[in-house]
């Protein structure tokens, strides 16, 4: 009878880590973008809270290593080594390619020191083994800057952001984009590098949708024997992209939609909208947005001159290093 009950436990226990880890792979997948999926912060949070009540085990530890990242004060020493142990015990008992993956990410983060950092790369190709285009893009970037140790090479991180990309990861879409804008380990191409970041802003990628929005500013700017731009400029899709940055909180977004507002970039002038763009993006200390709401008070524009308003912006700006900023600063002191 006792190792009825026993076995029907390891079953139970079998059974919710399965449900567990599915649900913490969906929520990995909403938080940042992996597997096609749209980033959905709050629901991504919602499945990885369901994976840890279900007591899954590699969603427990991954979410104790991640509230040690986040927080630089936290963990101890002690708390880190114990996450690596619990982390490696789970690689042996029951593997799973996201616990290699954080032991990959567990050396990355020094916490075995620095000589022991190029063990990240031992973790994430087992990780890659398994699947996992969170370790393909985290060693893409490895190879790309030459960190961990490891001897730079871009041909090797072009090939696994090609792989997590091809599988729906938004971060490995968005920097492979950024490699072929500026030819770097690729010929330079301005429509494979649109398509990728248009891939990666669809998933809600703030940094590709800025990016989106400025290449559509000014064009691909490769039209200098006189031939069209491969990609020519479209302020429609300016604003569209900056305003989608923009209502996801991205400062930069923000100060992008201001500018098409107060320019008339792809959307109808409007200088009270301008204004209001702008000052989402300085209250989150964005030195451009800083400065221009120093403009508008100065001038008037759109509202009555504050030039105590004015000058206080503009020192926040300068207080950044803006030099225009300062200059207004003495002009105005």
């Amino acid at each position: 009878m006792g190792c009825l009950v026993n076995f029907f436990c390891k079953t139970q226990e079998r059974i919710h880590e399965r449900g567990g880890r599915k649900l913490f792979e969906e929520g990995m997948a909403f938080c940042n973008g992996f597997d096609y999926k749209t980033i959905d912060i709050p629901r991504g949070r919602l499945m990885r809270a369901a994976s840890r009540a279900l007591g899954c085990k590699a969603a427990l530890v991954i979410g104790r290593m991640m509230t040690g990242i986040k927080n630089a004060s936290n963990p101890t020493g002690e708390e880190k080594q114990k996450i690596l142990k619990d982390l490696k015990k789970i690689a042996t008992t029951s593997p799973y390619h996201w616990v290699d993956s954080y032991i990959g990410e567990w050396y990355e983060e020094g916490w075995g020191g620095e000589e022991k950092k190029k063990q990240a790369e031992v973790w994430w190709t087992k990780a890659i083994n398994g699947g996992s285009t969170d370790a393909m893009c985290n060693l893409a970037v490895a190879y790309e800057t030459g960190n961990l140790g490891l001897i730079q090479s871009l041909t090797k991180a072009i090939e696994l952001y090609a792989l997590a990309a091809e599988k729906g990861h938004a971060v490995a879409r968005y920097n492979l984009g950024n490699n072929y804008k500026v030819g770097r380990g690729v010929e330079i191409d301005f429509i494979q590098c649109v398509e990728l970041w248009e891939q990666s802003a669809k998933q809600g990628h703030v940094g590709a949708q800025c990016n989106l929005s400025t290449m559509y500013r000014d064009g691909s700017e490769d039209n200098e024997n006189g031939n069209p731009m491969t990609i020519p400029k479209n302020l429609p899709l300016c604003f569209k992209w900056a305003l989608a940055a923009a209502n996801q909180g991205h400062a930069g977004g923000q100060t992008y939609t201001g500018d098409c507002y107060e320019e008339g970039w792809g959307v109808e002038p409007n200088l009270a909208s301008a204004f209001e763009w702008y000052m989402k993006a300085a209250e989150q200390e964005d030195v451009n947005a800083q400065y221009y709401i120093g403009e508008f008070f100065e001038h008037g524009t759109g509202r009555d001159i504050d030039l105590i308003q004015a000058l206080f912006w503009y020192r926040k700006a300068a207080a950044q290093g803006d030099q225009e900023a300062e200059e207004a600063v003495e002009r105005l002191s």
